[in-house]
């Protein structure tokens, strides 16, 4: 039985399937770094999705601009290829966006998110990306009636803005069905979704970059910015002269100072099964229609061309003050307890075999929406971050909303709400760390507690609302170190 425990729980390999896995992953092979000074109109930093949107569309509607892009590794290292690869737009939180935006203004950019799955969709049938796009939708499930009265509001809430359609309920006989989860206590299906390999996704988005004309620079990470008119960007062995910067470093952009207090650095972690054909078929997974549940630390998953399960969850260790740290890409404690996780939500999969592990930093704002800013006197710097785990359609949108910043345009995307200053701001640290992990704790006690049909505790429900605290730029510290500390005290208390 020991025996049975490890072969699960322990991975092969170490390592991002979708890059170390798949045998048409090659984005290495051709990486050129930047070891001279170039002039360009646009420099674009971060080769993720988002940078490579930003730079096709630039070339797109100005097809004369000279483009340079530059990446510290290479492109789709961070996020964009470590993603679980659902592939959908913003349909279920548009409550959400409702609340942020107001009603008008949220349905606009729920059809910005459409508009940008559609052109996705088109430029990988066009550019020939073999990226495994599939549409079959996507599936959310409640694991307990907690989640379920969640799952049951955002319906009613898409049915109220008039967007029912997007979406179907389902009962628990219908979500048992789809999932194979035996606990699936209803949920829903997003009728415009569907799942790609991410990595490869990102692989073709470079050659079609590279293809319109964009200079890409791999292995050349930005050690600093001048923002001056033009502006510069140093790397390790050159530099790029540009009037215009588009920064579209993901995580890495909370090492700038103007971001250390508006982003919070997470971390996700990934298993990938071994092939498993006959279990997918039988669980009711099919090709290109992911799976989440229904929790804050949610977990999400798809069913690979080459019949794996991968599987992950959002969270994990903190860095103090944003930073990245290893353990956000190789944590064994985290990727244990997501293959325990996989094994007792989906018991046909208890004897599969873990081929690989790996993780990754996430960029999450506040109110857990992406948005587009400038920096610096000039008004030359742009950026695009906040993602909080939903990036690969949501990219598009702010790859093509900083095309129409940088480029002046007066458009739907310009006059987007997404297009703001810093929509909130952290607790300053040691506040922000100290917190981070009280309100984490307080959220995995909240869903166990509901996982077991219990209510939770007065004092982690408070502090698992505190999700959504910010506090304007120049907070005094004190006020907040008293709250913080009357809600340990209380929590602590409580699990007594």
């Amino acid at each position: 039985m020991e025996r049975t425990e490890d072969r699960r729980a322990v991975a092969v390999n170490d390592g991002v399937f979708w890059q170390g896995g798949d045998p048409r992953w090659d984005a290495v092979r051709a990486i050129t770094p930047l070891t001279r000074t170039v002039r360009a109109d646009v420099c674009v930093v971060g080769g993720g999705f988002t940078g490579l949107w930003s730079a096709l569309s630039l070339k797109k509607l100005a097809g004369e601009l000279d483009v340079v892009l530059l990446e510290q590794t290479y492109c789709g290292h961070g996020a964009s290829g470590r993603n679980g690869g659902w592939l959908n737009a913003w349909d279920d939180i548009l409550p959400t966006l409702t609340g942020l935006y107001g009603a008008g203004d949220a349905l606009a950019v729920l059809d910005l998110s459409h508009r940008s799955l559609s052109d996705l969709t088109q430029v990988v049938s066009d550019g020939a990306i073999d990226c495994d796009l599939a549409m079959g939708g996507g599936l959310i499930v409640a694991t307990s009636e907690a989640q379920l009265a969640g799952v049951q509001e955002t319906v009613a809430g898409m049915e109220a803005a008039g967007r029912g359609s997007l979406v179907r309920l389902l009962s628990a006989e219908e979500a048992v069905q789809m999932s194979g989860v035996p606990e699936a206590t209803g949920g829903y299906l997003l009728e415009h979704a569907g799942s790609v390999q991410p990595a490869l996704l990102a692989q073709g988005l470079r050659r079609l970059a590279e293809a319109a004309g964009v200079q890409v620079f791999e292995a050349s990470p930005m050690v600093k910015l001048h923002r001056d008119a033009p502006a510069v960007v140093d790397t390790l062995a050159g530099s790029v002269v540009a009037d215009q910067v588009i920064l579209a470093c993901g995580s890495w952009l909370a090492r700038v100072s103007e971001f250390r207090r508006t982003l919070f650095i997470i971390p996700t972690h990934v298993v990938a099964t071994e092939p498993r054909e006959d279990d997918l078929d039988a669980l009711g997974w099919i090709h290109g229609r992911p799976f989440a549940d229904a929790r804050t630390a949610v977990h999400y998953a798809q069913r690979t061309a080459d019949d794996r399960m991968v599987f992950g969850r959002g969270g994990g260790r903190l860095g103090f003050a944003g930073r990245i740290i290893p353990e956000h890409f190789h944590d064994r404690r985290e990727t244990r307890e997501i293959a325990e996780d996989l094994q007792r939500m989906l018991p046909r999969l208890q004897s599969a075999r873990i081929d690989w592990a790996w993780g990754g930093p996430i960029d999450r704002s506040q109110h857990g929406m992406p948005w587009v800013g400038g920096i610096g006197r000039h008004g030359n710097i742009h950026y695009g971050v906040g993602y909080a785990g939903n990036g690969v359609v949501p990219s598009h949108v702010i790859g093509r909303t900083l095309a129409s910043v940088t480029l002046g345009l007066d458009d739907d995307y310009s006059r987007s709400p997404l297009v703001s200053d810093p929509p909130s701001y952290l607790p300053i640290e040691p506040v922000r760390s100290a917190g981070a992990r009280l309100v984490r704790g307080a959220v995995i006690r909240c869903e166990e507690r509901e996982d077991a049909g219990r209510v939770p505790d007065p004092a982690s429900r408070a502090l698992r609302r505190a999700l959504g605290l910010s506090m304007p730029k120049g907070v005094q510290v004190a006020p907040v170190v008293e709250r913080v500390t009357r809600l340990t005290t209380v929590a602590r208390r409580s699990r007594l």
